[in-house]
């Protein structure tokens, strides 16, 4: 089976090192997209069947209808790849997120802020995302894996006491997965 990961896109961030030159935020804004039209057109030639996004697809606080439109169009051109998004603290499961109002298309699944589980075939994917701009969780270390089946998990977090803010998760919870879709940071 083959799947791609991704991680911080950001889209419409702000680009505060920028300030005073909106053409070059502009332009980087659109380079984030064509990085990301890139990444939906390898998944159609190479026939993907999972895209797997830790978080931080886009900027809550700063998003753009015409972004999220445009994010919608992308998963709509790969309806055979199942699309698995956890919300981190950039892009959290609020109230009012994009997550949330739009309908997204039926192959794009968002996990929230409790663990949750999709299988296909002999794969097991857990997911736990942000409903906050900050979370401190240890749910992870709770998964009960099936060992005759692959295990991935995908999550955002901060890795070994980073940051409790930003779900610090323990090295040793992820050993029982096959795969980790992580985006994570360590300060060490």
């Amino acid at each position: 089976m083959k799947f791609v990961h991704i991680a911080d896109l950001h889209l419409d961030r702000p680009f505060v090192s920028f300030k005073g030159n909106k053409d070059l935020s502009k332009k980087r804004r659109i380079e984030q997209k064509f990085a990301f039209k890139k990444v939906i057109d390898y998944i159609k030639k190479e026939k993907v069947e999972l895209l797997f996004v830790s978080g931080d697809l886009f900027e809550q606080k700063y998003v753009t209808e015409d972004t999220i439109l445009y994010l919608i169009s992308c998963f709509e051109e790969i309806k055979d790849t199942k699309v698995y998004i956890v919300a981190g603290n950039h892009d959290p499961l609020i109230k009012t997120s994009p997550y949330n109002i739009y309908n997204w298309p039926n192959n794009v699944f968002i996990f929230g802020n409790e663990v949750g589980k999709d299988t296909i075939n002999n794969i097991d994917i857990y997911g736990l995302g942000f409903n906050d701009y900050y979370m401190d969780s240890n749910e992870i270390k709770d998964i009960k894996t099936d060992e005759n089946k692959i295990s991935i998990l995908i999550t955002h977090g901060t890795l070994n006491g980073a940051s409790k803010m930003y779900h610090d998760i323990k090295e040793e919870w992820l050993k029982r997965f096959n795969y980790v879709a992580l985006r994570a940071y360590s300060y060490a």
